[in-house]
């Protein structure tokens, strides 16, 4: 971790609550929500994800802050996207990690590539 910021004695990495929150600087960490946090432990290191599962069936997501964590989660799959050529096997992890956390809690993948729809199948 190049930068870190300390929440509740737990340390984050500035870039990924950064790209979490989407802003450029992170000006009052005690405020970044806890399903941010949640979604940076997986980040930090992947392979926890399995151990976080519970805690991300648990999480009580209100309505407005549903779509900021749907946001959250495709910006890491964007980023990842545009970052696969640096570190491949990290990339995909953390691309891994968003679109699992999207699954669960959204049912779907909104950035999934779609099948085309033929225009015989439109009736």
């Amino acid at each position: 971790m190049n930068n870190s910021i300390i929440i509740d004695g737990e340390k984050f990495s500035a870039d990924d609550l950064m790209l979490l929150a989407g802003e450029d600087t992170i000006k009052e960490p005690e405020k970044v929500k806890g399903y941010m946090l949640l979604v940076a432990r997986a980040l930090r290191d992947p392979f926890r994800l399995p151990w976080l599962l519970k805690d991300i069936f648990n999480l009580c997501i209100k309505e407005e802050d549903q779509r900021e964590m749907r946001l959250c989660l495709i910006r890491v799959q964007v980023q990842a996207e545009l970052m696969m050529n640096q570190d491949i096997q990290r990339f995909q992890q953390r691309r891994y990690v968003a679109q699992v956390i999207e699954i669960l809690l959204f049912n779907e993948l909104l950035l999934a590539p779609r099948e085309p729809v033929e225009e015989g199948d439109m009736e």
